[in-house]
């Protein structure tokens, strides 16, 4: 595919598939980088877009893309939503039924699915990477990368275990994505993944959409209500939303 292709092509599945006009600081990079092949290290902070930075790569290179992340519900969250948007993507963890997984086994094995988020306890199980060997896979994902560094280890030591996918599979494209990560941390998981090699992309942690406000409380739910309808009326996040009308939310308070 020509890189002219594979550009229109990403930016055609950011507008059409998540309903973004334009990409977000170094996520058209980061794409590019995955697309053609590459190792990427990334440190962005919450709520920056990191999870487009390899689902895009995941549905236009051939093959499924492995997420690998430590929280099952996180996982959940994410193939729910892009199911909604008709992304084929599936999670196998421990809370699944039997059939859900084998299931999910057989859809891997006929090349119906895009993406594939995985807790690393899972993935490293021998039989689990045996079966990947036999698929065609377009990329590996690690998130929540920091759990290989410090602490991180503590809380999910497989995660230091993960290197093994740089020995199994060489050709796969990989990427390390963080919001929690230092110097040392970073240098740390670009040394226990072996992504030494990785471009790394580094955005800036100003966040200026967040800020502090105090108020008095006086009626909570009715300060609520006037906040939602006078500040973010109609943003993403919001109880209209999750709840498909303010009418709903007023009943719902």
């Amino acid at each position: 595919m020509a890189p002219n292709t594979r550009k229109f092509g990403a930016q055609s599945i950011l507008k059409d598939t998540f309903g973004y006009d334009t990409f977000n600081a170094h996520q058209e990079e980061i794409i590019e980088t995955l697309i053609a092949g590459e190792d990427a290290f990334v440190l962005m902070p919450t709520g920056s877009g990191k999870s487009l930075c390899y689902q895009i790569p995941a549905m236009l290179r051939p093959g499924v893309g492995v997420v690998v992340s430590p929280l099952i519900a996180l996982m959940q969250d994410q193939v729910d939503a892009l199911k909604q948007l008709g992304v084929p993507a599936h999670c196998i963890n421990a809370t699944l039924p039997i059939s859900e997984i084998r299931n999910t086994e057989e859809k891997l094995r006929s090349h119906e699915l895009d993406l594939l988020y995985v807790a690393p306890e899972r993935l490293l199980m021998p039989n689990f990477l045996e079966n990947l060997k036999k698929l065609n896979i377009s990329l590996f994902a690690i998130d929540e990368a920091h759990c290989v560094s410090q602490w991180g280890h503590d809380f999910r030591p497989e995660y230091l275990q993960l290197e093994i996918l740089h020995n199994m599979f060489p050709d796969v494209p990989r990427i390390a994505l963080t919001a929690t990560a230092d110097a040392v941390t970073a240098k740390d998981i670009l040394s226990k993944l072996h992504l030494k090699k990785a471009r790394q992309f580094v955005s800036s942690f100003d966040r200026p959409n967040i800020r502090y406000s105090v108020v008095i409380k006086s009626n909570p739910k009715t300060q609520l209500l006037n906040f939602i309808r006078q500040e973010h009326a109609g943003d993403c996040g919001t109880p209209m939303h999750l709840c498909g009308s303010m009418k709903h939310f007023q009943k719902m308070i």
